[in-house]
């Protein structure tokens, strides 16, 4: 029913990208805000099915930045919900330009993540991707993710 609908879509995205940058930021790191919504908003429903150069490359902007306060290491992080849990590279944009970016996907019943490069190889979610708590990229409090990722079952419950 509003699987086609923008706006309803965009809430869910939203859902997903407030969760985990709680979830990053309540595990010790920063999180910098960084996709085409918070950059340049009024832009938003403008490009949303432009094939221009330009338009995809500011519909594929990694929703945050996130630093690891211990040794500053900085991500890209791009968040995805999937109801299905399922992400693979040709869920992305062709050329997608930011090759070292991880992707973490929500769905209602868990939180996974996956490089640029692994999606690259063929790797796909949920057959390849780690667990959050797991991914080595990442040093997580393992009860926080598994506390966000029972947020996220409650707010994605019945969800399209």
């Amino acid at each position: 029913m509003h699987n086609n609908d923008f706006h309803y879509r965009l809430i869910k995205a939203r859902v997903a990208e407030t969760l985990i940058k709680e979830l990053f930021q309540n595990c010790g790191y920063t999180v910098f805000e960084y996709g085409m919504e918070r950059t340049v908003p009024s832009i938003l429903g403008k490009i949303q099915d432009k094939n221009e150069e330009t338009a995809k490359q500011i519909r594929s902007m990694p929703d945050f930045v996130v630093q690891d306060i211990n040794n500053g290491k900085l991500d890209y992080v791009e968040v995805k919900y999937r109801k299905d849990g399922r992400f693979g590279i040709k869920d992305l944009i062709e050329d997608y330009p930011y090759k070292n970016a991880i992707f973490v996907i929500v769905s209602k019943n868990s939180i996974r993540a996956i490089s640029f490069a692994d999606l690259e190889l063929g790797k796909k979610i949920p057959d390849d991707g780690s667990k959050l708590e797991e991914f080595k990229t990442f040093d997580l409090d393992k009860q926080l993710v598994w506390k966000y990722r029972q947020y996220a079952e409650s707010f994605f419950d019945g969800v399209e």
